[in-house]
């Protein structure tokens, strides 16, 4: 097949990187789907840029794929009459297909031998399907807002300026997409904004114009680039930069010509807490942080997306104006709350404070958090005296000038307004975990206070009809789900959630326990990351601690990953008892005919008699009977003639199954 090059660059106003960040990962599979569904299959090379996405292949096939078109007819049993003559059916099928009789083949499906046609589509050249393919693909995409600009009804992220593509040397022109969003498609090519335009004749041309005109244009290599620069500068420098990879993943959506520069702040500002200057620096200026003998210094690190060297003094002196500036504000602030905020008692304020509507207020929920941590303390016979102090004065920040200001740093400030240092780590840590992947508590007692948080959240919001759906969860609700779950993981918290929530009934306008504990087990899978079957068959164990039923989804990912001979058993027990009705019976030794059955019936009843404490021990255990289960289904026919010897074989099989189901229900696991 004759193949070239193909370059595609949708180039657009600025990209929020809230907007790519959501939807980057799926860009570049939407559209190779899109060229898949067209019969092109070409690899493709995906890079994107603040201003552009960029696609890629070397070897682009210049015709689409050829198909074989299938069609199935009616059986032959009703295709002609007895005369040999084309039926109703038959004829509809030939109109249908404007043939003739003759064309007929005659098919197997679904068992059945069918009239069948099938002919040869052949393919249209590539580049008369790229436009209606690059309209789907842009209107596939996802980027959380849009925007509508000038007379566009097309919404998009972003104005799109121009999109321009070649196959090989040849400029595919757009006139629908151009139409459809309302830009002038050009065969210009902008760079970095310091440089010219340029007229772009081949897809080499291209890669060296940008890289010459001041655009990285693989994400990749501006990673590199910044994280060498950072490097350097801490050489140079004497310091140490803990790079934050979400800060630098924003730093690589926003430039194209990355260069790192160093500055520095007045030293006074560092009596304000670490926290609040690197908050200030991170989410407000996009800066990094750096430190000196393992202490925070005051020096920071900016990305800027500037070529032009003789303009970094000018760029560093504003970054470090509205640096001091925005410091000024958090030390102003930071030294009224020293004088007049007080942290370490109740604050009745907090009920001026809506939680959420119909939830009460901010005082409501800290009193409910306590009733929730008084639960967990107790099932943990642990002091809850100041886990209750600590909750009781946690959300107290939120009344603080800082906070007001700096939103992210609530519980941060709480934890250095307390005198009692007993709390601070459990106030400091309360909103542990923050995403996904971060760090959890540091203590059992930070723990409780954070789940006493997140489940009261859950709760109050169940009872209200504020339930996640699809992709929209606008209070995190899934993130507190799995934040709770990786916290009893590692603190083997006991977690019975029915028997809590029956005790908390009378402090919520209404409590679903049903629906509650469904959608914690819905978060199990994406928490644990482990396959949907296996913790399918650990909830049908009808276990209802929260940390007992992940300890047995544990041993359970452990069995199907390993014992291949001992799992290939239990799947064949799961196809015996598969439709079979079993009766409330004992097992009547009596009936046993040969030495294989009563083998294996006296060891189960061995096994029975371990001690048996975590679900590991158990399938441990029931490995203990794979030589003799193995020989009792090598020698034993179950479907005996005799149906009461028949009936107890198969109660003996279920006897093994039941002991196995306390740990999980082997009939859900995709082995």
């Amino acid at each position: 097949m004759n193949t070239s090059s193909l370059l595609i660059e949708i180039f657009l106003e600025e990209l929020p990187f809230s907007g790519i960040k959501k939807e980057i990962a799926n860009i570049k599979t939407k559209l190779s789907k899109l060229l898949s569904q067209n019969n092109i299959s070409v690899d493709i090379e995906f890079f994107w840029t603040p201003r552009r996405l960029i696609f890629v292949s070397r070897d682009f096939p210049l015709m689409q794929e050829s198909k074989v078109v299938e069609y199935f007819g009616p059986p032959l049993n009703i295709a002609y009459d007895d005369n040999g003559n084309p039926s109703d059916a038959t004829n509809s099928f030939l109109k249908k297909l404007n043939i003739n009789k003759n064309d007929l083949q005659t098919n197997t499906k679904n068992g059945k031998e069918c009239l069948y046609y099938s002919t040869i589509i052949e393919g249209k050249k590539s580049e008369s399907l790229l436009e209606v393919i690059i309209l789907e693909f842009l209107e596939s995409l996802n980027f959380g807002k849009s925007m509508q600009w000038g007379s566009v009804e097309h919404r998009f992220i972003r104005p799109i300026r121009n999109i321009f593509v070649l196959v090989g040397d040849k400029f595919i022109e757009l006139k629908n997409i151009e139409q459809k969003y309302h830009f002038a498609q050009m065969r210009l090519i902008y760079p970095h904004r310091s440089k010219m335009q340029k007229e772009i004749l081949n897809i080499d041309e291209y890669f060296g114009f940008l890289r010459e005109n001041g655009v990285i244009y693989s994400q990749d290599e501006r990673k590199s680039i910044i994280i060498n620069q950072i490097k350097n500068i801490e050489i140079e420098k004497n310091i140490k930069v803990e790079i934050d990879y979400s800060l630098l993943d924003e730093v690589i959506a926003i430039t194209e010509y990355p260069n790192a520069l160093y500055g520095e702040f007045d030293d006074k500002f560092l009596e304000l807490p670490s926290e609040v200057i690197i908050t200030s620096m991170k989410i407000n200026q996009k800066y990094f942080a750096t430190y000196k003998n393992e202490k925070l210094n005051n020096g920071f690190i900016v990305i800027c997306n500037a070529m032009d060297k003789s303009a970094f003094d000018c760029i560093l002196d504003g970054n470090k104006r509205v640096l001091k500036a925005r410091l000024e504000d958090a030390l102003f602030f930071y030294k009224n709350d020293l004088n007049s905020f007080v942290q370490d008692k109740i604050d009745h304020n907090l009920k001026n404070i809506e939680f959420i509507q119909d939830s009460g207020s901010l005082f409501d929920k800290v009193n409910r958090e306590i009733e929730i941590a008084k639960i967990l303390s107790k099932n943990l016979n642990i002091e809850s005296s100041d886990i209750i102090r600590a909750i009781s004065i946690c959300k107290n920040d939120l009344l603080s000038e800082m906070v007001g200001e700096f939103g992210e740093l609530q519980g941060v400030m709480g934890s250095y307004y307390t005198q009692n240092d007993a709390l601070k780590l459990m106030i400091k840590e309360q909103y542990l975990p923050l995403q996904e992947d971060s760090k959890l508590p540091t203590t059992l007692q930070s723990a409780i206070v954070s789940i006493s948080n997140r489940l009261d959240s859950i709760i109050s919001l169940f009872a209200i009809d504020k339930i996640p759906s699809g992709s929209k969860d606008p209070f995190a609700l899934r993130r507190a789900c799995s934040g709770i779950i990786k916290m009893i993981i590692k603190f083997e918290i006991p977690f019975n959630l029915f028997e809590i929530l029956l005790q908390l009934e009378s402090h919520y306008k209404s409590i679903d326990a049903n629906k509650i504990f469904k959608f914690f087990c819905e978060r199990l899978e994406g928490t644990l990351n482990i396959n949907q079957s296996v913790i399918n068959a650990a909830i049908k164990s009808n276990q209802k601690d929260l940390y007992e039923l992940v300890m047995q989804i544990f041993a359970l990912h452990s069995f199907v990953n390993t014992n291949d001979d001992f799992r290939s058993l239990f799947k064949r027990i799961a196809n015996i008892l598969k439709n079979v009705q079993i009766m409330a019976d004992s097992i009547n030794v009596s009936l046993f005919e040969c030495d294989d059955e009563r083998n294996l019936f006296y060891a189960l009843e061995e096994f029975r008699l371990l001690d048996i404490s975590t679900p590991k021990d158990r399938i441990e255990g029931l490995l203990g009977l794979k030589d003799v289960l193995q020989k009792f289904f090598d020698n034993v026919m179950i479907n005996a003639d005799n149906e009461k010897i028949r009936k107890n074989r198969i109660l003996l099989v279920n006897s093994i199954y039941e002991e196995f189901f306390k740990v999980g229900d082997i009939k859900e696991i995709s082995f």
